[in-house]
């Protein structure tokens, strides 16, 4: 008898139905469970580089958007140098046109005042001839008399005869 009860005849029939057991299972499972697990691993080998591919793809947009990222720096950079210069020249423009725009209404208040100053002077020549009119009226009615003034109309008359 064999330590702890058993005959050896009973443990080596017991090893004889472990690998008659694991003879059938091989011998019915096997095939089925090989072509489960070939086709197991085709479909994980599969899945695997369906995902190397997802990877490769992935990096490569992500490789260009970082460039297209690291250009976006530059390019924000040339548009604010370009928006300032653009600021710089349009600032330029309103400020000529403003002293254009100015150096017109000086022209104009010019012209106006010269005008302004014309007409005053106009005015003030009609009022000093009106009133050095009627100062002479006044001063001829005074002074002449009416024989003064019969004498005058013949002499008018006798100028006027010599003329013809």
């Amino acid at each position: 008898m064999a330590p702890g009860g058993e005959s050896a005849w009973s443990l080596v029939l017991k090893f004889f139905n472990f690998f008659v057991l694991v003879g059938l299972l091989v011998y019915f499972v096997g095939k089925p469970l090989k072509a489960y697990l070939s086709k197991r691993h085709d479909t994980v080998k599969t899945r695997l580089e369906e995902t190397e591919k997802v990877l490769k793809d992935a990096q490569a947009i992500r490789a260009q958007y970082q460039e297209r990222l690291d250009k976006l720096d530059g390019e924000i950079e040339v548009f604010k140098k370009q928006t300032m210069q653009e600021a710089e020249a349009e600032k330029k423009k309103i400020i000529e046109e403003a002293h254009a725009f100015a150096e017109r209404i000086r022209e104009q208040a010019r012209l106006t005042a010269e005008q302004e100053n014309k007409d005053m002077a106009r005015r003030i020549k009609e009022e000093i001839s009106r009133l050095t009119m009627e100062k002479a009226e006044q001063l001829i009615t005074e002074k002449i008399t009416q024989s003064d003034h019969d004498k005058l109309v013949e002499e008018f008359i006798v100028k006027l005869r010599s003329m013809n």
